[in-house]
């Protein structure tokens, strides 16, 4: 949404919503879009020749409305409110089109074809849709082709109810759907269905407070097309995401890393001097090879690195039904870019995170907390976080530590104070189905990517398989987030400072105590050819619950010297009572590893 008092030349201060237009192939859009709009841009309506020769949206497409300033945006110094409608491709091989696309929109449309309901890509691109923007309205397309005319609103119900359910699970509950028709029977000259009511309902959408003021210094544009104008220099046109730019400022093409200043401005084919966050805009610059570029970033310079890794705060895509592994390697989107990347999942350790009758509203909070509109959470490089072996969503991740799923058991049993066998009772009595074997949390993920990936130090990540069959119905948007921290995976030292852990667990039985009676020898705790050094001065506990410390080996087989401080009670020893447990970390990017364990 652009803050900027856009005036054009006929003097009319203009506030610039931007409404993404997103749905499956052949769902409409772009006969909607031409419905609602009065104004083209540069690049609309499928005017890309490929996209006439296959009936089908290849690109980003711009066009606009306005109307007049409503009541609730009367406080604001505007005179018309101007929605610049983004009409996104539906194709399957175009998702990533649609991902850049997203970047740029305030709020959006989905529009769906009523006759054949929630199809592959409008699942998709309502993923997309959830990490862009929390203002939503849904397009019912088609309505016309409900047959017979007379029981068309009652089908409309039933469908607006049916979808109602799957938008449930979403962020986006109880979503204004609005039956339409963009064009009548197919054809062109009929007037369309539903126009008008989808057209308040996005003025009803728009927040009453504009964006604050941009920051100083951190300009930062969106392109999406690029072409040379003979005489003039090459124009970027695209959308302003954050700050302002003015004519005369010097802008840098960090993917290029060049720097130019900007010649000249326009907005819808009217010069402008400045332009600022939301606004679309044409900016003119000289001695630059428009075939360098056919979508990115200009930006303040210096401000957008170049990477090769970094940790992601993600969440599982809900209606990906495939397993989301460590070190694999996925299609990842970040910014303009789509590269393979390796992955290592990992998140908050057992008994960190939250009840199981939370996890969905979590989940949601935690989808608002990463939406472009917002400074994602923040990042503790200084805590421990366990590996996990895959990304996982609301099904929950099960509980390594089976002493942290009894002690929940026993909290949920009111058995806090029943010991090891309260627990363990408690434990048992659940069947698994009330979330107590499973830990509910956020998850981060580090990305090392194949390629260097230019984009902000914040930028939005899809990971997909790309290489899914794209005729096929499963969704390949497997899950989304934002960028956290930068991390060069080229410099071990970053690496290690990522504290994530594997638990390690080791057990072995006392054989004897020592007269002292706080010595004991322990067997078949570590293996024979087992370094010492690695367990020396490690904690490890007995079945009773007493605490030692490994001193050292004890002979040539393997066998241990513990130091046991509370010293061992020998009346009544049980075999159970004997048993000795190690648990200790595993460092998995410490570059010592296997020479070192800690607790």
């Amino acid at each position: 949404m652009s803050d900027k008092k856009a005036t054009a030349s006929s003097g009319k201060r203009i506030l610039n919503i931007n409404v993404g237009v997103l749905g499956h192939v052949d769902s409409g859009k772009t006969s909607l879009v031409a419905a609602l709009s009065t104004r083209l841009s540069t690049a609309a309506l499928d005017k890309h020749p490929q996209s006439k020769e296959r009936g089908i949206t290849l690109d980003l497409g711009f066009s606009a409305f306005t109307v007049p300033l409503p009541p609730h945006l009367a406080s604001l110094p505007y005179d018309e409110l101007q929605f610049t409608l983004v009409d996104c491709p539906g194709h399957a091989s175009l998702i990533r089109t649609i991902i850049g696309g997203v970047q740029i929109i305030d709020m959006m449309i989905l529009v769906i074809d009523v006759t054949k309901g929630l199809q592959t890509q409008t699942a998709e691109c309502l993923v997309v849709g959830e990490v862009a923007t929390s203002r939503m309205v849904v397009a019912l397309n088609k309505v016309d082709q409900l047959q017979p005319e007379e029981e068309r609103p009652k089908l409309v119900r039933r469908a607006m109810k049916r979808l109602g359910t799957t938008f449930a699970m979403t962020k986006f509950t109880g979503v204004t759907m609005i039956p339409v028709s963009a064009k009548p029977g197919g054809q062109a000259d009929a007037p369309p269905l539903g126009v008008d009511d989808l057209r308040a309902a996005l003025v009803a959408l728009v927040p009453p407070a504009p964006r604050p003021p941009p920051a100083p210094g951190c300009f930062l544009f969106a392109i999406d097309h690029c072409f040379p104008i003979k005489g003039q220099g090459s124009v970027l046109t695209g959308t302003v995401l954050q700050g302002t730019v003015g004519v005369n400022d010097v802008i840098e093409l960090p993917a290029l890393k060049q720097t130019r200043p900007v010649k000249s401005m326009q907005m819808f084919k009217q010069p402008v001097q400045r332009a600022n966050a939301g606004d679309r805009v044409g900016v003119c610059v000289t001695q630059l090879d428009a075939g360098l570029i056919e979508r990115g970033l200009a930006c303040s310079p210096g401000t957008v690195p170049t990477f090769r890794g970094a940790v992601a705060a993600v969440e599982k895509i809900r209606f990906y039904a495939g397993r989301v592994p460590s070190r694999a390697k996925f299609h990842v989107s970040v910014g303009h870019s789509t590269v393979m990347a390796e992955m290592t999942f990992f998140g908050l350790p057992d008994g960190e995170g939250v009840p199981r009758d939370t996890a969905l509203a979590a989940m949601i909070a935690n989808l608002n907390a990463m939406a472009l509109s917002t400074t994602p959470m923040a990042f503790d490089a200084a805590r421990d976080y366990l590996y996990q072996e895959e990304l996982y969503g609301l099904e929950g991740r099960p509980i390594a530590d089976p002493s942290v799923a009894a002690a929940a058991a026993a909290a949920e049993g009111g058995e806090g104070e029943g010991g090891k066998e309260g627990g363990a009772e408690a434990a048992e009595a659940h069947d698994g189905d009330d979330g107590l074997d499973r830990h509910f949390g956020p998850q981060w993920v580090l990305l090392k990517f194949d390629q260097p990936i230019t984009a902000p130090k914040d930028a939005l990540v899809i990971g997909a398989k790309f290489d899914a069959d794209i005729h096929g119905e499963a969704c390949r948007l497997a899950f989304y987030g934002r960028l956290v921290r930068l991390v060069d995976p080229g410099r071990p030292q970053e690496l290690a400072a990522l504290q994530v852990y594997k638990p390690k667990l080791r057990s072995g039985v006392i054989e004897r105590v020592q007269p002292d009676g706080v010595t004991a020898i322990v067997r078949s705790l570590i293996k024979k050819e087992s370094s010492i050094d690695v367990f020396v001065g490690l904690k490890v506990k007995t079945g009773r619950g007493e605490q030692g410390v490994i001193e050292g080996s004890f002979g040539k087989s393997g066998k241990l010297k513990v130091n046991f401080p509370g010293g061992l009670a020998p009346e009544g020893r049980s075999a159970a009572d004997n048993a000795i447990t190690l648990r200790c970390k595993r460092y998995v990017f410490d570059p010592n590893a296997k020479k070192v364990l800690r607790q």
